[in-house]
């Protein structure tokens, strides 16, 4: 049974499908280079002058891709682990966030913690409301009446 979350090919939702058409973009990369070394493009396409191919060349850029790949996909792959996703269970009194079924933690020091999100507090209009007539009432509670 598929876990929610899981994609059909075992990775996370999402991080399958970007690896897959990275991975296709250094495929085209590759053919390209190989195409340039037998058909050579720019004699082609450009008019140049024909040179014979070059098989070094096309290895050691073969190569290069290659490497250029394997670090793309894994910074990916880096980043896709700071990104918050599924299901999350928040208290609806404090706003805490189950981490497990024995523990929570405060949402914006969760937030910290899984994502490259910047947390910042404010109010929003209807709290900013709120406070200011909490804040009225007790000043007004501490005034001695005359």
């Amino acid at each position: 049974m598929k876990k929610q979350g899981q994609h059909k090919h075992g990775g996370k939702d999402g991080l399958f499908t970007i690896a897959f058409w990275q991975f296709m973009a250094f495929i085209l990369l590759i053919l390209f280079i190989w195409l340039n070394e037998v058909v050579d493009i720019a004699a082609l396409w450009f008019g140049a002058e024909p040179g014979q191919p070059n098989f070094f060349r096309g290895c050691v850029l073969t190569v290069m891709v290659f490497v250029v790949a394997v670090v793309t996909v894994g910074h990916t792959y880096m980043q896709q682990k700071q990104v918050i996703k599924g299901l999350l269970t928040v208290c609806a009194d404090c706003r805490k966030i189950r981490v497990n079924n024995e523990m929570w933690e405060q949402l914006d020091q969760y937030i910290s913690d899984h994502s490259l999100a910047l947390i910042s507090h404010g109010l929003c209009p209807h709290c900013f409301e709120k406070a200011q007539q909490e804040i009225q009432q007790a000043s007004r509670a501490k005034k001695p009446e005359r």
